[in-house]
C-alpha cells in the first residue's frame, strides 16, 4: 500500500469516525425531541378550562390565560415539528455522506490491493529477467560466444500504478 492510500484511509476513517458520532448525537437529539413533542400534541389538545370569575374582567382575565395556555402547546408542537424535521434531515445528510466515504475507502482499498498485485507481478517479472541473465552467462561460460549484448526489459511501477517497461541493455561478460 503506497503512503498516499495509506494517509488517504487513515483520512477517511477520522472522518468516519467523526460523521459517525455526529449520527449518534442527532439520533439521541431526535430520540428527547419525539416524546416531548408527544407531550405537547397532548396537551394542545385538551379542551380549553372553563373561565373562572365574578366579574367580566376576572372572566376575561381567566379565558385569555386558558387561551394563551392552549395556544402556546400549539405553538410548540409546530416548533417540535420543525426541530424534528430538520434532524432528520440532517441525519439523512449524515448517512449520505457516511455511504460515500465507506465506497471511497472501498475504492482506496482495491485499488491498493490492486497496486500490491502489480508491485508482486513486477517483482516476478524481474526475477525471470535476472534468471534468464543468469542462464546467459552460465551459457558464455559453457563456451557460447556468439552472444554478447542482448536487450532485455527492466519492469517497474509508476506513482499510479501503471506498469512502465525500460529496455535495458544487457552486456554478457
Amino acid at each position: 500500500m503506497s503512503l498516499d492510500n495509506e494517509t488517504s484511509i487513515s483520512d477517511l476513517l477520522s472522518r468516519q469516525q467523526a460523521l459517525t458520532i455526529e449520527l449518534q448525537s442527532l439520533q439521541d437529539h431526535l430520540n428527547r425531541l419525539v416524546p416531548q413533542l408527544e407531550q405537547a400534541q397532548i396537551q394542545a389538545q385538551k379542551p380549553p378550562e372553563k373561565p373562572e370569575g365574578t366579574s367580566p374582567e376576572t372572566l376575561l382575565a381567566s379565558a385569555t390565560q386558558a387561551a394563551l395556555a392552549r395556544y402556546e402547546w400549539k405553538a410548540k408542537v409546530e416548533g417540535l415539528e420543525v426541530a424534528i424535521a430538520w434532524t432528520q434531515e440532517q441525519i439523512q445528510q449524515k448517512a449520505e455522506e457516511l455511504d460515500g466515504l465507506e465506497a471511497a475507502m472501498a475504492e482506496l482499498e482495491r485499488r491498493s490491493e490492486q497496486t500490491a498485485k502489480a508491485r508482486q507481478g513486477v517483482s516476478q517479472l524481474n526475477q525471470s529477467i535476472d534468471e534468464v541473465k543468469r542462464q546467459l552467462i552460465e551459457l558464455k561460460g559453457q563456451g557460447c560466444l556468439h552472444l554478447y549484448t542482448v536487450n532485455l526489459p527492466e519492469f517497474s511501477l509508476d506513482e499510479q500504478g501503471q506498469i512502465q517497461v525500460r529496455p535495458h541493455s544487457f552486456r554478457i561478460q
